[in-house]
């Protein structure tokens, strides 16, 4: 008699923001949650083109203003090329006008970094159950 395990899903994330605390910060939250798979983070816009074409990752955190460059041209590249992949755009630039061209251009969520960090834990489960 065969038993059928059902399989647990598992979400796989990419991040990109420039800053070395938040990068530390998302490694100590993603990588022990056994729901996720951390594919890996990227520091520039350039650096996440290529890590994402190749990785394909299910959702992308992604910071609006990295040092030398924005993010909204990633943002298009990924909601174009990569349709199946949500973002959640995580910014201390979280005034009306950000907001409403990230949603625009293809973000679904929006989060403030100073204010709504712990939402990423029902935004994770939403997109779980959903997948």
């Amino acid at each position: 008699m065969c038993a059928t395990m059902e399989r647990e899903q598992v979400l796989t994330i990419f991040t990109v923001d420039d800053s070395e605390i938040i990068y530390k910060n998302m490694s100590t939250w993603l990588t022990p949650n056994k729901h996720v798979k951390w594919l890996g983070h990227a520091f520039s816009v350039p650096d996440a083109y290529k890590q994402i074409s190749t990785q394909n990752p299910q959702l992308v955190i992604l910071d609006i203003q990295l040092k030398a460059d924005s993010s909204f041209e990633l943002l298009q590249y990924i909601h174009k090329q990569h349709p199946h992949t949500e973002v959640i755009m995580f910014t201390n630039h979280s005034t009306e006008p950000y907001r409403k061209k990230c949603k625009e251009f293809g973000a679904k969520y929006f989060l403030d970094k100073s204010t709504e960090f712990e939402k990423i834990p029902q935004i994770l489960n939403e997109l779980l159950q959903s997948n």
